[in-house]
């Protein structure tokens, strides 16, 4: 008996403390038809495959992701950033045939020393153009040139001695590279009065010597250079006209056409006369007036210019006329008074011959032309208005 109660009391304990634990557990409540199914919940508290999920934590190919945040190709391109080719650039910087020049750097006295050994006859000069008695190409002895302009001379008209040459230093273009300028006379024998002067100009072009021009003075006419190259050559054409060309030899050893300028005076009115020859027949009759000679001295003076060289090689008489008409229809004209004054001051008549073709201009006007012309070479009024050169006597005809 004792026994069977023992067991009982035992079978209590555990009940009450079966019954403890259920009601300490909240959220536990034990439904109805038994208490295995809620104890039990080992699916709930498990969730394997709920905090497993290996497929979604291990993403390897997503979180690695090596091709985007490498991308050695894109942040490499050495190709670009190097580009040696370009950054160097030691041809170009460098450019020692342009900056280099040596030939420039000889002094005015090696320059002078090159002329006189030709003036020695050690070297010879060579004629880079046909001017004047010149043949292009050819190259001279100081003594040959003397030679063949007299021979020349001689064949063209009356038998002629050579008188005395002569030197003089200039400075073409006022650049102070030094020029050198050859003037030789001749005398014909029957007039001694009638002399020619031969001029040339020489420079030193590197290690050669070149004549750049030659122009000539003569019976009824004048010639000089000035001490800065510009050339002034002209003569008589009559009793009542003149004319004269100008020209320059630049700093850089060219000789250069500037104008030609005709002049005829004697005019009572500033208009083109009945006779005029200074304009083309088709026009004389709408632009001319009736114009005589000023009494007591020469009151007017017309001027006409042409920029534009003369060169009508034909010879034939209605291509020449041809020719002569189109020049004259290229000049510029004006008239002065005898005090060297722009006389034309009635701007119908300037009106008149401008719609028929024949520029009157101001005296003002064409003097802006000539220096515009003059200055698109590098003479300036300062080179045009320069003294003559000083010129030395290299040696004269035997005897005197």
């Amino acid at each position: 008996m004792k026994k069977f109660l023992k067991l009982l009391c035992c079978m209590m304990v555990v009940a009450l403390m079966l019954s403890g634990c259920s009601k300490d557990e909240p959220g536990t409540e034990t439904p109805t038809g038994g208490t295995p199914t809620v104890t039990d919940e080992p699916k709930v508290t498990d969730e394997p495959n709920v905090t497993d999920t290996p497929d979604v934590t291990d993403a390897p190919n997503v979180t690695d992701e090596p091709k985007v945040t490498d991308e050695p190709d894109v942040t490499d391109t050495p190709v670009v950033t190097d580009a040696p080719v370009v950054t160097d650039e030691p041809k170009v910087t460098d450019e020692p045939a342009v900056t280099d020049t040596p030939a420039v750097t000889l002094t005015p006295e090696e320059v002078k020393a090159a002329y006189e050994e030709f003036i020695e006859g050690k070297r010879k000069a060579v004629a880079t153009t046909d001017a004047g008695m010149l043949e292009e190409g050819r190259s001279y002895f100081f003594d040959e040139l003397t030679e063949d302009f007299g021979t020349k001379l001689e064949q063209n008209t009356l038998p002629c001695v050579i008188k005395s040459r002569e030197k003089a230093y200039i400075d073409c273009g006022m650049d102070g590279y030094p020029e050198l300028a050859i003037k030789l006379s001749y005398e014909r024998a029957e007039y001694e009065d009638s002399p020619d002067d031969e001029f040339i100009v020489i420079r030193l072009n590197g290690d050669e010597l070149n004549i750049v021009t030659n122009f000539a003075e003569y019976y009824r006419s004048f010639a000089d250079i000035n001490e800065y190259g510009y050339i002034t050559v002209g003569g008589s054409g009559g009793a009542t006209t003149y004319t004269n060309t100008n020209s320059f030899v630049t700093a850089e050893g060219k000789a250069v056409f500037l104008w030609t300028e005709t002049g005829r005076f004697g005019f009572d009115k500033p208009y083109f006369p009945l006779d005029a020859y200074e304009i083309p027949d088709d026009v004389k009759e709408v632009v001319a007036r009736e114009v005589g000679y000023a009494e007591g001295g020469n009151a007017y003076e017309m001027d006409r210019v042409s920029f534009s060289e003369y060169d009508c090689d034909s010879t034939d008489p209605d291509e020449q006329q041809r020719y002569n008409d189109e020049y004259l229809l290229n000049c510029y004209y004006t008239f002065v008074d005898d005090d060297g004054n722009n006389a034309v001051t009635d701007e119908e008549y300037i009106k008149l011959c401008n719609d028929n073709i024949v520029k009157l201009v101001t005296k003002e006007e064409l003097d802006q032309m000539r220096a515009d012309k003059a200055m698109e070479y590098g003479c300036t009024s300062e080179i045009v208005s320069g003294g003559l050169p000083e010129w030395i006597v290299i040696d004269k005809v035997k005897g005197e």
